[in-house]
């Protein structure tokens, strides 16, 4: 479930949630979490249609970073679920499925570490960039040094 930064930012133009108090939106998001353990509700993404794909040639990196990105968590839009291909949380639909004991998306090939489902990856992952988030461990400018010199 998002926090209530994240809450905020989405409806800050919405002026019943600006009416909602701090404990309020807690009970809000607390619910909502019942009613998906109660299979009463679920949750998809919204994905921006301005945003592009990234570019950054991840299958060269995921070696070094162990494909962290593929540990993220985050829901998948109603189109993604509709088309049956990406696996998704049966406990807490529709967010993206998580191995039990590694954490990873099940269709991360943990031998290569490729994703088994690269044409049909979420748009979140077609996206994504470590290069813009401080959460990988790697220095960006390694990778891109490392691409330009061959590696």
């Amino acid at each position: 479930m998002n926090t209530i930064e994240e809450l905020d930012q989405e409806f800050k133009d919405d002026p019943d949630y600006q009416q909602l108090s701090h404990e309020e939106k807690l009970r809000i998001i607390s619910v909502m979490e019942k009613m998906m353990d109660m299979g009463m509700a679920a949750i998809y993404g919204d994905e921006s249609e301005d945003q592009p794909e990234s570019r950054f040639p991840c299958h060269k990196y995921v070696n070094q970073c162990r494909a962290k990105c593929c540990t993220f968590i985050f829901a998948l839009t109603h189109e993604e679920v509709d088309k049956g291909i990406i696996a998704w949380n049966k406990d807490k639909p529709y967010f993206i499925a998580r191995d039990k004991e590694d954490g990873y998306c099940p269709h991360l090939n943990r031998d290569t570490w490729q994703c088994n489902e690269w044409e049909n990856r979420p748009l979140r992952c077609r996206r994504y960039d470590c290069r813009d988030d401080n959460i990988i461990e790697i220095d960006p400018a390694d990778l891109v040094l490392a691409d330009s010199v061959g590696g």
